[in-house]
């Protein structure tokens, strides 16, 4: 009887063992992956290339660049609106200075409609000019 009883004793502590095993692995991994979520960047990267208004008005910046005959040319770091209609598309309105020689400075304003494509929000090619002008 005691036999029994030690055997079935065995038997309960190893399945106990093993189960404390199993979730113990579980935990680590839940935890490594709960981790590397928390971690892994902006809202952006998870979702995917999703541009924004800053993003936008980066690209204007490409775009508008070409357009203005200066080799000196400097936009302004927060001085420009942004909107976004559906579909991708944004509206930016901003001005460029330029410089081509001491005491010669002039402003160019410029609202430019762009859209985007798809793709890797950074490559030129993604996005489209769909209107421009340029005071």
């Amino acid at each position: 009887m005691t036999d029994h009883y030690s055997q079935n004793d065995a038997a309960k502590k190893s399945f106990f063992r093993k189960g404390l095993i199993v979730l113990v692995v579980l935990a680590a991994v839940s935890t490594i992956f709960m981790t590397r979520y928390a971690l892994s960047g902006s809202r952006k990267s998870i979702a995917g290339d999703v541009p924004d208004y800053d993003d936008a008005y980066l690209m204007a910046k490409t775009f508008v660049k070409p357009t203005i005959k200066s080799s000196k040319i400097t936009f302004p770091e927060s001085g420009y609106q942004c909107a976004q209609k559906p579909d991708s598309v944004f509206i930016v309105k901003s001005y460029a200075e330029t410089k081509d020689r001491p005491g010669s400075d002039s402003v160019t304003s410029f609202e430019i409609t762009l859209k985007f494509v798809g793709g890797k929000v950074a490559d030129k090619h993604n996005w489209k000019v769909l209107n421009i002008i340029e005071d």
